[in-house]
């Protein structure tokens, strides 16, 4: 599972024709789950060990869904994470409506917005995720994989665009990945 922190014996030197394996697997300190569907009863692991969970939500192209934000939340604290709200696309309308809905809970949040090619909010979004195990998540189309490649430049997670007529996400990327966050002098598209 991504975030399991593991014991390996034999070469782990990664070349051909050689053998590791996992002898144990730690214990984990935070667990983040979900359920399949609805109608699923069985919790499904989604990643272990971080530390904080980036709920990343578009202020506008798609709408945002606060019933979906605050399902993380609830998962964030009952798994012992910290959440963070990462609102995206504040070049297309102002947070404040939105961030008011969230201010009696005193949530940590962050605001980008793009100026061109420019991702601004990005070292705020740097500062708030170094030094921990940070998970992205939200619905498609909120500039999560936007996210993640300025970041970690040479990522190349792919991003797609928001549907016209029913103003949703496609599911572009669709696998999880855990990725080291290069020191920040590295970043593209900061601002």
């Amino acid at each position: 599972m991504i975030g399991d922190e593991v014991f390996i014996v034999g070469d782990t030197s990664g070349t051909d024709d050689t053998l590791a394996r996992v002898v144990r697997v730690d214990a984990r300190r935070t667990t983040l789950r979900r359920t399949a569907d609805d109608t699923d009863p069985y919790e499904r692991v989604v990643v272990a060990n971080a530390d904080r969970l980036v709920i990343v939500t578009a202020l506008a192209d798609p709408e945002p869904r606060p019933r979906m934000v605050d399902r993380c939340l609830v998962a964030a604290y009952d798994a012992g994470m910290q959440p963070l709200l990462v609102l995206t696309k504040a070049d297309l309308t102002d947070p404040a409506g939105f961030l008011g809905a969230y201010a009696p809970l005193d949530v940590p949040y962050v605001v980008t917005r793009r100026d061109g090619d420019t991702v601004l909010g990005l070292d705020e979004v740097r500062e708030a995720v170094s030094g921990l195990r940070s998970v992205l998540v939200g619905h498609s189309g909120v500039g999560k994989s936007t996210l993640v490649n300025a970041l970690v430049p040479g990522t190349g997670r792919l991003t797609g665009h928001v549907n016209e007529v029913t103003g949703r996400g496609r599911h572009t990327s669709t696998s999880a990945v855990a990725l080291r966050l290069p020191p920040a002098g590295h970043l593209q598209g900061a601002g």
